[in-house]
């Protein structure tokens, strides 16, 4: 291993003692050259997705060293690198130690980016795209992102970002002036504390709730403060048991609550049928059969990850049946509560929904139509352990290699139906970036439409970068035992046409959140 003793500073230190020295030029040229080093280092199989301000250093000729702690020897995509050169290049043109805390790592991986004031509305621009939330949306490699700075107008006589109507609170909110809380007294909060108070005080000495809801002969009075009767009160609404009236002639008694009546059945008796009655009968649902949106797939053999020369069968499946299209934001507002999708349109697929809440959605889909619920959920929240009956005849995700062979459909089209991806995919060259109803383009040759393009989709597997090319099991292959992450596969209309759209991509995401145009379709075993 080779030392080097290097004089100069390391960011961090440049920008809380020499913050003068940080310009939009400087910062410009710094990610030129963060980025030409972040290519090399990839070159070597390496990354810089563990790089901080403290882990580059700048010598005094003003050339950068990235230090061994900034570099990663895992295999991460590179739009992770493009997320922290921008990153360090947005923490650098922060110098308010309070706004600082807004390009945090971990706040811009879960928040909006929030444009730099006093820094060019261009370079905020490009530093938005490449520290979007979600990776799909991001530069899709160094490259891209370094010919967006080049592109970038100079600085000189470039507009601005001004601070004009926003507030940074020390939680990292934003808000602007309008949505500021208010000092002065809020006198409709106290207007309606005032009406409560009196609407309760009503309740407890009048009649009211006879008068609203009792006869409409029954006039409001006051009864005073009474939460319990008294002897005497109490005898003098007995009446003799002899001297009752018939049934059919008895009136419920009034009370200050509404009708009270006397002498009721005993209510257990109503769920003993008489003897000349039969039997209630309890009605069972019939298990409801796929339907014609569903694609039967037979047993077959394929191979799992390949595709082109290498085309060798690693994997054997059991027959399943899948749906044609994606999940419709009209069959997901049925049963859940709706989703927060790029684009609102009942047919149009539903997206920016969990993985979790789909695993809760096809029970309930199952249980509605008399079938037996494929998933077991147990605990809450991030806690949630998710288990699946691949037997049960209810509704559920498909596995990797179940998606994989359906989208393949016997072929080996880069594409799911065609070489050509325009015939058989919305993707972001013929569709501006637009969700499109399913079932518009050609379908491939077991009669599926959109496994390339218009939204990615969810699968069962946990998330395993090697996974395929050390798979555990050939037969129903169902993913690694545990993870943190699941697997999402086929593009979606922000991928240009190649890797990203390749039917082989994979990408992987955060079971407990939804991301922008990811959906999902169904598969039943049975």
């Amino acid at each position: 291993m080779a030392v080097e003793y290097i004089h100069g500073v390391s960011l961090a230190e440049l920008r809380k003692y020499n913050p003068e020295r940080i310009t939009e030029d400087m910062v410009r040229d710094l990610g030129h050259k963060l980025i030409e080093s972040g290519k090399t280092v990839r070159d070597h199989g390496l990354t810089i997705s563990s790089l901080t301000l403290n882990g580059v250093m700048l010598k005094d000729d003003d050339e950068i060293v990235i230090l061994s702690s900034g570099i990663n020897y895992e295999d991460v995509d590179e739009r992770e690198d493009v997320f922290i050169v921008a990153k360090i290049m947005a923490q650098l043109l922060a110098k308010n130690p309070l706004s600082q805390r807004l390009y945090d790592e971990d706040r811009l991986r879960s928040s909006k980016y929030v444009p730099i004031v006093g820094v060019s509305k261009d370079l905020n621009k490009v530093l938005s795209e490449a520290l979007h939330r979600n990776i799909n949306q991001r530069y899709e490699n160094l490259e891209a992102l370094d010919a967006a700075i080049h592109k970038l107008p100079p600085v000189a006589g470039a507009e601005l970002c001004s601070q004009q109507d926003v507030r940074i609170l020390e939680d990292g909110q934003v808000l602007s002036e309008k949505a500021m809380p208010r000092g002065r007294i809020e006198y409709g909060f106290w207007a309606l504390v005032i009406l409560v108070i009196i609407a309760i005080a009503m309740l407890f000495t009048t009649n009211i709730y006879t008068v609203i809801f009792g006869a409409k002969s029954d006039k409001l009075q006051y009864t005073g403060f009474s939460f319990g009767a008294d002897d005497a009160d109490d005898d003098s609404l007995r009446a003799p048991s002899a001297k009752l009236p018939p049934r059919e002639a008895r009136k419920p008694l009034q009370t200050t609550y509404g009708d009270l009546k006397i002498n009721r059945d005993d209510p257990r008796r109503s769920v003993i049928p008489p003897e000349d009655s039969p039997a209630p009968v309890k009605k069972v649902l019939s298990p409801k059969g796929p339907g014609a949106n569903f694609v039967y797939i037979e047993p077959g053999t394929y191979g799992f990850g390949r595709t082109g020369n290498n085309q060798s069968h690693n994997v054997s499946l059991s027959g399943f049946y899948i749906n044609k299209h994606e999940v419709s934001q009209a069959q997901w507002n049925r049963l859940m509560k709706p989703a927060r999708v790029s684009e609102v349109g009942d047919k149009l697929p539903v997206d920016n929904v969990s993985w979790f809440d789909i695993a809760i959605y096809c029970n309930g889909l199952s249980e509605i139509e008399g079938l037996n619920p494929a998933y077991k959920i147990r605990g809450v929240g991030a806690s949630r352990v998710v288990t699946c009956d691949f037997q049960a005849n209810g509704y559920r995700l498909p596995t990797e290699a179940e998606w994989e062979y359906a989208a393949k459909a016997g072929k080996f089209f880069s594409y799911s139906g065609s070489e050509d991806p325009a015939d058989v995919a919305w993707y972001r060259d013929n569709s501006a970036g637009k969700l499109r109803q399913p079932g518009l383009k050609d379908a491939n040759a077991y009669g599926l439409y959109d496994l390339s393009g218009n939204v990615s989709e969810w699968v069962w597997d946990w998330y395993d970068a090697n996974y395929i090319r050390a798979l555990p099991t050939f037969v129903n292959p169902s993913g690694p035992a545990t993870g943190t992450q699941k697997t999402i596969r086929g593009g979606n209309v922000m991928n240009s046409e190649g890797r990203n759209l390749n039917i082989l991509w994979r990408e992987k995401g955060d079971p407990n959140r939804g991301y922008p145009f990811v959906g999902f379709r169904l598969v039943r075993t049975k």
